[in-house]
């Protein structure tokens, strides 16, 4: 049996950081692209959620327009900050709802 000789690991040139704080630190002064031999390239790829099915609300323009306008200010589209609040508040309501039943024993 030949048994040949792995070629020696150069050491990293990035540090170890101690905390979280300090690989930001770091990483705010520094790109990855400095350090091309400690990379490798990663395929990513994001799905989406299926979405099951669809409700139709009707509200007025007025309406509308107030909430695409704070939408827009978040970065997001109507759509997605009128969904937001409806999970927001039906968690709350099944927060309230448990809290309510667990009191009542």
């Amino acid at each position: 049996m030949t048994m040949t000789k792995q070629p020696a690991r150069t050491p990293s040139r990035v540090p170890t950081f101690a905390t979280a704080e300090e690989a930001g630190a770091f990483w705010d002064t520094h790109s990855p692209e400095e350090f091309p031999e400690e990379f490798a390239e990663a395929s990513v790829q994001f799905e989406r959620p299926l979405i099951k099915r669809g409700l139709t609300v009707k509200l007025s323009e007025e309406t509308i327009g107030q909430l695409r306008t704070l939408a827009g200010a978040q970065g997001i589209g109507p759509s997605t900050l009128a969904r937001m609040w409806i999970l927001e508040r039906l968690q709350e309501q099944g927060r309230r709802s448990k809290a309510t039943s667990g009191s009542s024993s």
